[in-house]
């Protein structure tokens, strides 16, 4: 879902007016969740998990449109560059990880992602 997103940028934005309900956004919905039903899930907990994936899925994929936008190039590098100027007496924390700030969004995607997924495994797992 989220490779087609980044492949198609503009109609992320279009999801976020209205739950698609399409034939191919039910398909894309019944595989995804047959997945987590097939794994354990619980159906309140599998439709839970599908909703905020699709959710964070489709967040990263409008800040991607924008980020590979031509109209701003080199926030990422101000971005840095002001991180790294922080006052570390006011922004401790932020001096401390400033070498690794901003976090690339392609990078950022499949951590959380992986957070997700691990504890979402722990939920049906029980722990």
């Amino acid at each position: 879902m989220f490779d087609a997103l980044g492949r198609h940028g503009n109609v992320a934005p279009l999801l976020v007016e209205r739950i698609p309900v399409g034939p191919n956004a039910m398909a894309v919905r019944e595989r995804c969740v047959a997945v987590l039903l097939a794994d354990g899930f619980p159906p309140r907990v599998a439709a839970d998990a599908y909703a905020m994936l699709s959710r964070c899925m489709l967040g990263f994929a409008i800040q991607l449109r924008g980020h590979h936008g031509a109209e701003r190039p080199g926030d990422d590098a101000r971005a840095s560059a002001v991180f790294r100027a922080a006052d570390p007496s006011l922004y401790p924390a932020t001096a401390a990880v400033a070498d690794w700030l901003p976090v690339p969004l392609e990078d950022e995607f499949p951590f959380g992602l992986e957070l997700v997924l691990e504890g979402l495994g722990r939920l049906r797992d029980g722990d």
